[in-house]
């Protein structure tokens, strides 16, 4: 439960934000223990996922054997989270965030690879993730039984590489990144098409894989991966741009908002600093009471920030490598991670870094993406 659906649930929306923010974090203590978790690792003898406690340490790691990339919590099981293996990677991994008991470990089909990311349906009975055919090249979500792990069923993604998938606040609709880049596992992530790419937000009927609606950008080689949803229904969208399949060298907005009923909005910067993006955003996280969206770009080494309504940045934080993103359990800070086993916080309402809450870990090498999850005690 995060802040807002708390203070809703007391009827207490109106109250300001200091107080909402105490009265929330009083709560968040006593559900019990707060982890930030990501994969990470430099070689097969490391990859894992792992997790820290913002208060002790290391406490969850989780040895996979395989690169992972993003990962998704079951919201009726608290404990069970499950990482996926990089894209074009064919294994997922379930651990117990409690105990970092490895529970199960799942393959995708013969001829499909994964793209590295899920997410649970809200009742926690399936999970659903993007795949690909590397055959026929079509994008797909598959679905699996949530306590088996076998899988039940699969959609259509409606595009070709479909990456990232999140579940909308209406609990049945899922929003789909479809990349456009066709890759196959004999070739690594060399991308076949560049010609004919073509990269769409989807959204799709989680119940009967119906298509409700797509999206598209205005530039065909701004492919759109990843994603993040506001509790309104507002996504955010991170865009890579295929620069060497483009004609010119105009700069393309890699950032997006999609809200109801409406078009997919680019986000714009100042010249300067989407020049140093270098094409390139890895995540992207809403804060929803704040009205904020983060990205980050590893390899322009910052992140940035827009407010969901106006469009507007409001701020920019320079960290070498950061790509790892997720808000703190209550809600008051940005959580930032880069490659080096670095994590920084910044004020979710200034996006002022707090430096006395610095902390590192050499040892680790955080991949992409970070989630926040809280353990009832």
């Amino acid at each position: 439960m995060n802040r807002r659906r708390f203070l809703q649930s007391l009827g207490l929306v109106g109250v300001s934000g200091a107080v909402a923010g105490s009265i929330f974090a009083q709560f968040e203590h006593s559900l019990g223990k707060e982890l930030w978790l990501s994969a990470q690792g430099r070689d097969d003898a490391h990859f894992s996922l792992s997790g820290i406690d913002p208060l002790q340490d290391i406490t969850l790691d989780a040895v996979s054997g395989f690169r992972g990339h993003g990962l998704c919590q079951n919201p009726v099981k608290p404990e069970q989270v499950v990482m996926f293996s990089r894209r074009p990677g064919t294994l997922g991994v379930v651990v117990n965030a409690r105990t970092s008991e490895v529970e199960t470990v799942f393959q995708s089909e013969t001829l499909h690879h994964m793209h590295g990311h899920g997410c649970f349906s809200a009742d926690g009975q399936h999970l659903f993730y993007t795949e690909s055919n590397y055959e026929t090249g079509e994008g797909k979500i598959i679905i699996r039984d949530a306590y088996s792990f076998t899988k039940v069923g699969e959609y259509k993604s409606y595009g070709i590489g479909p990456h990232e998938v999140r579940l909308m606040p209406d609990n049945h609709t899922l929003v789909v990144a479809n990349g456009g880049l066709r890759t196959h596992p004999k070739t690594g992530r060399k991308v076949l098409n560049y010609d004919t790419m073509r990269s769409t937000l989807s959204y799709v009927d989680s119940a009967t894989g119906d298509l409700l609606s797509e999206h598209s950008l205005q530039e065909n080689k701004a492919s759109i991966r990843h994603l993040d949803v506001a509790d309104d229904g507002t996504v955010a969208v991170a865009m890579q741009v295929q620069r060497k399949a483009m004609v010119d060298s105009h700069l393309v907005p890699l950032s997006a908002i999609h809200k109801p009923g409406g078009e997919l909005q680019p986000l714009w910067a100042p010249q300067g600093l989407m020049t140093k993006l270098n094409d390139y955003m890895g995540s992207v996280r809403v804060h929803s009471q704040q009205r904020l969206a983060g990205f980050t770009s590893p390899r322009g080494d910052m992140a940035m920030f827009w407010s969901l309504d106006d469009l507007g940045l409001q701020g920019f934080h320079v960290f070498h490598d950061v790509c790892g993103l997720t808000v703190s359990g209550d809600e008051n800070y940005f959580v930032l991670s880069n490659s080096a086993g670095t994590i920084r916080r910044l004020d979710a309402r200034t996006l002022e870094e707090d430096k006395s809450k610095r902390l590192a870990y050499p040892d680790k090498s955080w991949d992409n993406h970070m989630l926040t999850v809280v353990l009832p005690s």
